[in-house]
């Protein structure tokens, strides 16, 4: 009987706007493989991802944090992997269940080599995490986001709820202009995405449903008792926060790469008009620090609703501002 663990540390600063635990788990990975951390950090991924731009929105009873969560797995890492060429091997949960004594084999070997194996939630937690141990007398595993004081967990290998993916090696990167480039032209196809199977929605799409639902009286009928206030709304305020200006870096670092890229002004402008918005729903109540009695009164309610309107052509005057 073996035990490993790989003491990684805290690798997400949420005080930092670093929401989205896919790139703090990609930014340590790449770091377990020998890359520079320096280089490969979370901006870069949250700028690949998506996740640091665009909105997200569903009345589903999930969690809908941003892209990374919310997009299909098997599409979601062909196209950010795809455009670092970076090689991996995506087992879906439904597949290693078959056989999960080979899989958990496979995943000791990794970790006996010092990496971490990528692990993608498809059951209630349906965010990213490292699995960074194993215990062959408990056949428990550990999972990480970056932040094990609040959400690392030990758990039974068979009851991992997560499709797992296998990285061994860095990218293969040769024109890093040109992923800056594509990662900043692909943010009109990412807002405008067709909706989820399950209901999520994207961009401008994503204000108007979120809109509609406080219009047609989504937050009237709950008390303070049964209401989850950050799955049914300081995420989608994490969502207008974050798009605020925390991908401004990964911006500036496109332009630089990239001088023709000039609209990339504009973008800056228009992301940090979010941020605006965002303090004026603060100021009135409707921020992180909400109360369901902001969401039912009526005067508030029209406010909230006028900043998800401009929320919507901010979104729309970004995808007019990237050239077709």
């Amino acid at each position: 009987m073996s035990i490993k663990n790989l003491e990684l540390g805290r690798f997400i600063d949420w005080d930092r706007g670093q929401n989205y635990p896919f790139n703090a788990c990609m930014a340590k990975l790449m770091e377990c493989l020998g890359g520079d951390p320096a280089f490969y950090t979370y901006d870069f991924f949250a700028g690949l991802s998506g996740d640091d731009f665009v909105m997200c929105y569903g009345n589903n009873d999930k969690f809908n944090d941003c892209v990374s969560v919310c997009a299909d797995t098997e599409a979601f890492l062909a196209r950010v992997f795809g455009m670092i060429g970076l090689e991996y091997r995506l087992v879906k949960h439904s597949e290693w269940t078959i056989n999960p004594d080979h899989h958990y084999g496979i995943i000791k070997a990794f970790i006996d080599r010092e990496i971490p194996v990528l692990c993608a939630g498809v059951g209630s937690n349906s965010n990213y995490d490292l699995l960074i141990s194993y215990d062959d007398e408990t056949k428990k595993c550990h999972l990480s986001c970056g932040d094990d004081v609040q959400y690392g967990t030990d758990i039974p290998f068979r009851e991992i709820e997560c499709d797992l993916i296998f990285i061994e090696s860095l990218p293969h990167i040769t024109d890093l202009a040109e992923i800056y480039r594509k990662a900043v032209e692909q943010l009109p196809a990412l807002m405008t995405a067709e909706p989820t199977a399950d209901g999520v929605y994207f961009g401008a799409d994503a204000y108007h449903m979120w809109a509609k639902d406080i219009e047609n009286g989504r937050y009237d009928a709950y008390s303070d008792i049964e209401f989850n206030a950050w799955q049914n709304w300081q995420i989608y305020i994490c969502n207008i926060a974050t798009n605020g200006g925390h991908g401004a870096s990964f911006l500036k670092e496109a332009l630089r790469l990239n001088p023709d890229m000039i609209f990339i002004n504009e973008l800056i402008h228009l992301f940090a008009e979010n941020e605006k918005i965002w303090g004026r729903l603060e100021g009135i109540g409707a921020g992180f620090g909400f109360t369901l009695a902001v969401l039912q009164d009526a005067e508030k309610r029209a406010e909230i609703l006028r900043a998800l309107a401009e929320l919507q052509e901010t979104n729309h005057s970004v995808i007019r501002a990237i050239p077709t």
